[in-house]
């Protein structure tokens, strides 16, 4: 089973653009399927010229994360989703770390609001019991 909180490794990953590569994500929720955020080694300029996107970007060190080489950016503005199969599981992500997630997370204009509460750990909505 798909551990949250962790690093995974996806080989030839398919959400990659505009090729399949191998890619590091960070897998933050389950849905119907694991769902998660990739890590980057820079930030493209695209992002950086849209501040709100820019502060969807986190940080994440190889110093607390040793699959990493060098400090990388975990990409909150979309969330992907992968099959048990595709993750090879890497390293937990330390707590600084998922903080500053949420935090991205809590802001960020991109995510659909149901993946925000999944992320955040907020209850799900259930039905209003009727009146008495």
């Amino acid at each position: 089973m798909v551990a949250l909180w962790h690093i995974y490794h996806v080989k030839n990953c398919r959400h990659a653009k505009p090729d399949p590569k191998d890619k590091f994500v960070v897998i933050v929720c389950r849905d119907a399927q694991a769902m998660g955020f990739f890590i980057n080694t820079e930030i493209n300029s695209y992002i950086k010229n849209r501040p709100e996107l820019l502060a969807c970007q986190v940080v994440i060190k190889p110093s607390d994360h040793k699959c990493l080489n060098w400090d990388s950016y975990v990409d909150c503005c979309e969330l992907f989703p992968f099959e048990d199969a595709e993750l090879s599981v890497r390293n937990m992500v330390v707590k600084q770390t998922r903080d500053a997630i949420k935090s991205a997370v809590n802001i960020s204009e991109t995510l659909a609001e149901r993946h925000r509460k999944l992320i955040l750990g907020e209850p799900k909505l259930s039905p209003k019991s009727p009146q008495t």
